[in-house]
């Protein structure tokens, strides 16, 4: 299985990216990183979005997902939220 996360460099912190970092090397899951230009219609301009693909089992992934929504609400508690998507892609379309 497969979770992707979609994140907007401009409105997510870097504490957010360390924590999902950490939590991957943590669970020995394997990722894949890449950049993307999307428009931002917020600040009408082209942004960079981060693009972390991470490749484990569904429990794995799934607790790993539990895990970042829960702390992405502890930090929109405390500050604004930022924008990310997280999806799973089977890997039998691929």
């Amino acid at each position: 299985m497969i979770l992707e996360f979609k994140v907007d460099e401009l409105s997510v912190q870097g504490a957010w990216l360390k924590t999902l970092y950490d939590l991957i090397d943590e669970l020995n899951c394997k990722a894949q990183t890449f950049m993307e230009e999307k428009y931002n219609t917020n600040r009408n301009c082209f942004a960079p979005v981060r693009v972390v693909k991470i490749f484990g089992s569904n429990s794995m992934l799934s607790w790993l997902k539990l895990r970042m929504e829960r702390y992405n609400h502890f930090i929109d508690s405390l500050n604004y939220q930022g924008t990310f998507a997280a999806s799973f892609i089977d890997e039998e379309d691929t």
